[in-house]
């Protein structure tokens, strides 16, 4: 027995993942912007064939062992340390950029205001904004 949706999608399918590539292409984009602008001090880096974001911002909490725990509590985004998928990625966390550009943005404007809170940083944290 087919499966209708597979066969579906396999044949006709194309023209949304195409979309759903130049979608994520500009959430990259728009993250790399967004960093560049508002946490210079991250470390960041459009990878080739992923929707997860790898960003170094231990720049801004040096000292912070559970990134997830800390931006949970401290801006209500839940996100996943770089530490508990390979060794030698303390201070990176790991973003999932598929999802709606609005989540995207609000989930990086609080991000950006913890990590200003925490370090006194002289910048603002909405887009288009300086």
């Amino acid at each position: 027995m087919k499966s209708f949706g597979l066969v579906a999608a396999y044949e006709h399918g194309h023209e949304w993942l195409k979309q759903l590539k130049n979608y994520l292409d500009d959430n990259f984009a728009f993250t790399k912007q967004y960093l560049e602008q508002h946490l210079p001090e991250a470390i960041f880096r459009i990878p080739e064939s992923t929707y997860l974001a790898w960003v170094n911002i231990q720049a801004y909490l040096p000292d912070e062992e559970n990134l997830p725990l800390y931006f949970a509590n401290n801006a209500g985004v839940l996100l996943e340390g770089g530490n508990m998928f390979v060794d030698n990625s303390d201070g990176y966390i790991r973003l999932n950029l598929a999802c709606p550009r609005s989540v995207l943005e609000e989930g990086l404007k609080r991000i950006c205001e913890v990590l200003k809170k925490e370090s006194d940083m002289k910048t603002d944290c909405l887009v288009g904004q300086d």
